[in-house]
């Protein structure tokens, strides 16, 4: 296939390291973005959260980098302490540590008070961080450190990725293969990226359910990468040694350990030797060779390459030998390790997810009954049986009755459940649907349900919750996306109920029925007519707000507009344009609202625009708008042009005063 015609240059992503490929990443926090450099600079104290997956080793390393020092896990760093004291420390995957000791912290910092670290920098998993760590970091460190998530990966970086393993392959394809399984939310995951890549790749690019996905992934993960390497006749076969690597998965996760090592003299709990978690066989240490695993922090040590890729594979294995009746495995002595006292440990969630994904019905119900969220969060739940998925259901209502927020960190997660929703489990999400609005459970099925087969038996339920004005507005957002999932729906009737309404609530799900539909399909007059109403949102210069961000809406529309429509909408916006209370201009409001509007169509029109403007069309867009506020050049793209650009503001003033004189 062809490589992307649209595909974005490597120099303006990639950052040379040796013969790493990585994309420099951006980070959220206290309602900032921030750059690497951004983030170092802004604290000495930082705490990374990210979902699996998501980059979070690799950030820990560029951090490292930049510090002069190298990261070093958790785990390793609460055994062994620092290597050196007042210098700069970063820690990678703390939830790693929090598995196996949930005071793990606790030793964790104090061993970095002891060194007199210049800096401390600890990345984890969201769901292993709490209030409580934050508050033990003060406690013994002496400062709040900063908090802050990684930002996904955008489709530009996305492609980047993509195509610096793949070059000449179609990533516009890929990423619509990869949509048709509704697993595109997790391309902005690095780690989740390179799987689908890698199966796409394998599976002559056509993939046939999420499983087949994963499956593919580890079997090209175990392939020899090197076609010059020669086998032997005592060689393993891929399929040898993915079952030899998920059995030593599989023992690591219950154990709680991190890795292997491959000599007895450094081996501990943390890093068994690979010989006591296999039989004798003399060509074991092949698993160690393919990408199923990757280098640990010293020579004779080795671990799974990501967590999500040894949750899949020791599922496999678990499930495989309690079914297995050769050699079988109790599922109640399996069940008691992974969930003790009926309560899965943390880090074997995802374990939990997959077994139930790929085990007989016994082993279904039993992950269900445990943790219901688990199983639907992660591995495949659309491989659950029929009877399986509406005990799912049910047992997902009883959990929320007893914990409404049950999502607690994983809130902001996204992961897919592609096949699950289908037209037999639509009668058991009605009443799921037409739960209160407080609790989770509610707008997590909206959340899963949209581009699903149930949605068209569910249409009843979804419009009541849509047109609600009494509803949130992310259960009445959610609940438009999924109307808009069905074909043959009357989207414009929809449109005209919202824009009727008139709050700021419908006006902004009209926006993005719009823009979904597509504004170009609309005629400019009714755009025009719909920003007339986004004015009406805009209150007194005298009204204190207690809502912030309430109309970010109308700035996003407006950034979707091509240049010539926003020519015309200026045009027509500001014709005639005049005050009709006839107050002084200090107390008039007439004007307040679309000016507004006007206003945030000029920064756009600024963005887009190249020099020379024509004074004299600028002028009449700007002669009778209103603002009893200024803004200054950073925050207005406008302000910045009108008062940079001399051509155009000796063109507006030239122009003004021979219309004075004329007059």
């Amino acid at each position: 296939m062809k490589k992307d015609s649209t595909a974005i240059p490597m120099n303006r992503f990639l950052v040379p390291m040796t013969s790493m490929f990585y994309l420099p990443r951006k980070l959220s926090g206290d309602s900032q973005i921030y750059t690497e450099a951004e983030l170092l600079a802004a604290s000495k104290f930082v705490v990374v959260l990210a979902e699996p997956g998501g980059g979070k080793t690799e950030l820990m390393e560029s951090l490292a980098r930049q510090l002069g020092t190298k990261a070093v896990t958790a785990t390793r760093f609460r055994h062994i302490g620092a290597e050196e004291e007042n210098s700069p420390l970063v820690i990678d995957a703390f939830d790693e540590l929090a598995k196996i000791d949930q005071s793990g912290i606790h030793s964790l910092l104090a061993n970095a008070c002891k060194a007199k670290a210049t800096r401390v920098i600890i990345s984890s998993r969201s769901s292993e961080w709490s209030n409580a760590d934050t508050q033990s970091f003060q406690e013994f460190l002496g400062a709040q450190p900063l908090v802050v998530r990684l930002c996904e990966f955008g489709e530009n970086d996305q492609q980047a990725i993509f195509l610096h393993h793949y070059p000449e392959e179609d990533f516009v394809a890929f990423r619509s293969e990869v949509a048709r399984f509704e697993l595109e939310p997790l391309l902005p995951n690095p780690l989740f990226l390179q799987l689908f890549a890698g199966a796409y790749i394998e599976s002559e690019r056509h993939f046939i359910d999420k499983r087949s996905i994963f499956s593919t992934a580890v079997e090209r993960l175990a392939k020899e990468a090197n076609s010059s390497v020669r086998s032997t006749a005592h060689s393993l076969t891929s399929q040898q040694k993915i079952d030899l690597a998920s059995e030593v998965f599989a023992k690591l996760q219950l154990s709680g350990a991190e890795g292997v090592s491959t000599q007895d003299a450094t081996a501990d709990r943390i890093y068994p030797t690979l010989a006591s978690l296999l039989h004798p066989i003399a060509s074991r240490n092949d698993i160690l060779a393919t990408r199923l695993f990757k280098p640990g922090d010293r020579v004779d040590q080795h671990r799974p390459v990501h967590k999500i890729v040894a949750e899949y594979c020791a599922a496999h294995y678990l499930t495989q030998r309690i079914a297995d009746p050769t050699k079988p495995l109790m599922l109640a002595n399996c069940f008691a390790v992974i969930a003790p006292n009926n309560t899965v440990r943390d880090e074997l969630r995802g374990l939990l997810g997959w077994m139930a994904a790929l085990g007989n019905r016994a082993i279904q119900e039993e992950a269900i009954r445990i943790d219901p969220y688990a199983v639907l969060a992660n591995g495949d739940p659309s491989q659950l049986l029929p009877s399986s998925k509406r005990m799912l259901l049910e047992q997902l209502r009883k959990f929320a009755a007893q914990d409404p927020y049950f999502r607690r960190g994983d809130y902001w997660r996204r992961f897919s459940i592609a096949g699950f929703f289908t037209q037999d489990v639509a009668d058991e999400l009605k009443p799921l649907l037409a739960t209160g609005n407080e609790g989770h459970l509610r707008d997590l099925i909206l959340e899963l349900l949209a581009g699903s087969a149930a949605i068209e038996s569910l249409q009843k339920e979804l419009c009541q919750l849509a047109f609600a004005a009494q509803e949130s507005a992310h259960t009445r957002i959610l609940s438009t996306r999924c109307l808009l999932k069905i074909t043959g729906r009357d989207h414009h009737a929809d449109l005209a109920r919202f824009i009727a309404e008139a709050s700021e609530v419908s006006l902004e799900i009209a926006a993005e029925i719009i823009l979904t539909l597509g504004y170009q399909t609309f005629e400019r007059k009714y755009l025009s007519e719909f920003l007339c109403i986004c004015a009406t949102l805009y209150p007194g210069h005298q009204v204190r707000e207690r809502t912030i961000g309430a109309r970010y809406f109308i700035k996003k529309f407006i950034a979707e507009i091509d240049l010539l429509t926003i020519e015309w909408l200026l045009d027509e916006l500001t014709r005639d344009l005049a005050c009709h209370c006839g107050k002084k201009y200090y107390d008039c409001d007439c004007l307040n609202g679309i000016s507004k509007v006007v206003g945030l169509l000029l920064d756009h029109y600024f963005k887009m625009a190249l020099a020379p403007f024509n004074p004299v069309r600028v002028w009449g867009w700007i002669e009778n708008l209103r603002f009893h506020k200024s803004k200054r050049q950073d925050e207005s793209h406008a302000v910045q042009v009108l008062c940079k650009n001399n051509g155009l503001r000796q063109g507006i003033i030239l122009h003004v005063f021979f219309k004075t004189v004329r007059s």
